[in-house]
């Protein structure tokens, strides 16, 4: 038996020890069975190993995207007829330097070795999760790894274009939003000051609407870094809250309630739900399976919660569409389908047609979201700058007014 010293997390929280195992193969898969999804394994001093460190993605991280290229590169080259290791052997060939060309040389040399392609890839379980790595073991066994490949390259493009549209999303009004501080900001440091000189030479009584902008901008003189260290730090607490396992379930629950962001935010959660669901029932994976680990992708905690509780209703014989019934948040459309899938046979193709339209639906949501909140961004922009503006000219515009 060998010693590991090992750093990953579990539950969201950071978590190290050690463990004996046989080889570093038995570690990563006892060390999985725990729920601890490493980050570092490093053989100890004492062992008989060479004390080398396995290679877990350290300072240098491959992108989620690459590993999607890279599994579409060993689909299309498996589908053509290469064996395996020589796709690896070309694929490592095409890759010249980096982490990503490590990586590929490691995997081609451990099938070099005679190892199981899902065994090489657990050795990187930073970016082969627990779905990969069980679609590939089906594909091996089946005799389709090919096939299988196809699917999760697929299923993690369609992921990726759903992500895209998200961000495409979010990015015009967060852009807006920025835009419209560093206006602000610039006009409270040189503009604002400017007409508080000048008003002073004035001696007059200022209007309230002007009083208030010149008061606000004295606050912000004198106190914006205390300002901006109470951002940084609610900042900071509320990162490390969403961290935490009740933090996180509250947030992405909150997240579903927003007005228009939260039902495109939930079609895009039950959109990754749906596809990986109908990935894994094509691939043979049993319904409770198929769906607990769709839930746990579908990049929320709450959704994930529901089905949990839904599937721990299933496995007492209860079907999963009825035990779906109470959940506000699973939409009719998911539930009917389930229910069709179950009285026929195929929840698979049920869920993969779900997918395609709630595909659809996020991409009429990105269209019908930024046309709403471009117009209402220049607005709320305009309306501020112009508030602040009449709020400077006010005084100019009273004197002129009692000098006719």
């Amino acid at each position: 038996m060998a010693s590991f010293q090992y750093k990953g997390a579990r539950g969201g929280k950071s978590c190290a020890g050690t463990i004996e195992a046989p080889d570093r193969r038995q570690a990563i898969a006892l060390l999985a069975g725990q729920g601890i999804q490493l980050q570092q394994l490093d053989e100890g001093a004492d062992s008989s190993g060479s004390g080398l460190s396995l290679r877990l993605g350290g300072a240098k991280k491959i992108k989620p995207r690459d590993i999607t290229i890279l599994t579409r590169q060993f689909a299309t080259l498996l589908e053509a007829g290469f064996p395996l290791a020589r796709a690896l052997e070309f694929v490592s060939r095409q890759q010249s330097t980096g982490p990503m060309a490590e990586m590929v040389a490691d995997l081609s040399a451990s099938i070099q070795q005679g190892q199981d392609f899902s065994q090489a890839l657990s050795g990187y379980p930073n970016y082969f999760g627990n779905i990969f790595l069980s679609m590939v073991r089906a594909g091996e066994t089946g005799g389709i790894l090919d096939s299988m490949l196809v699917r999760l390259a697929e299923m993690r493009e369609a992921d990726e274009a759903l992500a895209d549209r998200f961000k495409s999303a979010m990015t015009y009004p967060a852009m807006m939003m920025a835009a419209m501080v560093i206006a602000l900001g610039v006009m409270f440091a040189y503009v604002v000051p400017q007409f508080a000189t000048m008003f002073e030479d004035m001696g007059r009584a200022l209007p309230g609407p002007t009083q208030i902008l010149l008061n606000a901008g004295d606050f912000a003189a004198t106190w914006w870094p205390a300002v901006v260290a109470g951002v940084v730090v609610a900042g900071a607490s509320f990162k490390a809250w969403v961290k935490t396992e009740s933090g996180a379930f509250q947030w992405d629950r909150t997240r579903l309630e927003l007005p228009v962001l939260g039902n495109f935010m939930a079609q895009f959660a039950i959109a990754r739900l749906a596809r990986t669901a109908g990935t894994l029932l094509e691939s043979g994976v049993n319904l409770v399976d198929a769906f607990a680990s769709a839930g746990e992708v579908s990049g929320n905690r709450y959704i994930s919660h529901i089905m949990q509780r839904a599937l721990a209703e299933v496995r007492h014989g209860k079907p999963l569409a009825t035990a779906l019934a109470d959940a506000p948040v699973i939409p009719v459309l998911l539930r009917e389908m389930i229910a069709l899938g179950e009285e026929s046979g195929q929840v698979g193709p049920m869920m993969q047609r779900v997918a395609e339209v709630y595909d659809r639906q996020t991409r009429e949501a990105v269209s019908g979201i930024t046309s709403i909140i471009e117009p209402f961004m220049v607005l709320f922009m305009g309306g501020v700058v112009g508030m602040v503006v009449i709020a400077l000219l006010l005084p100019i515009f009273e004197m002129s007014t009692g000098g006719v």
